[in-house]
């Protein structure tokens, strides 16, 4: 068996210039791949944060329920839960008529405080619960299956990986 053949392919298998361009193209999608796992690669981290939602009806606070899971973007979030939840009055102030400012109890609302823990998976540096950034100060929007609050996070914690 001779090395080429008289059609110039090695051992009568294949061209050299064909195997030039499939060794290229076998190097290309393998150099992709790898650039693009590096690329796509995800940080997972546990955090707890608390919700602020200011003024809520007393007919909503009633329907709330820590064993209701969270909803994002019309599917369950599963890697999210809600740790409790706490309602105290809502806070007002008013000016009294000698000018001095007065705060009390607002008897027709409520404020919510709700401590949510989950895992953020991130290919960056932000954390994001339930694809909703987490940042103290930053709008939060509280959802379940038969909820919806608007409200800004209070507090972030990161937990220590297990």
């Amino acid at each position: 068996m001779k090395l080429v053949d008289d059609r110039g392919r090695w051992f009568g298998l294949i061209n050299p210039l064909d195997l030039v361009v499939l060794v290229a193209i076998v190097a290309l999608v393998f150099g992709l791949a790898t650039k693009t796992k590096n690329i796509v690669s995800t940080t997972t981290t546990e955090v707890q944060f608390e919700g602020f939602f200011k003024k809520v009806h007393p007919e909503l606070v009633a329907g709330l329920n820590t064993n209701e899971k969270l909803v994002a973007g019309g599917v369950f979030v599963e890697d999210a839960r809600v740790e409790s939840i706490r309602v105290v009055p809502s806070r007002t102030s008013q000016t009294n008529a000698q000018g001095e400012t007065v705060v009390s109890d607002d008897p027709h609302y409520k404020d919510v405080y709700v401590v949510i823990r989950g895992t953020s998976k991130s290919a960056t540096a932000d954390l994001k619960v339930g694809n909703q950034e987490i940042k103290a100060g930053k709008e939060y929007w509280y959802k379940t299956q038969t909820m919806n609050l608007q409200g800004i996070v209070d507090s972030v914690k990161i937990l220590p990986s297990p």
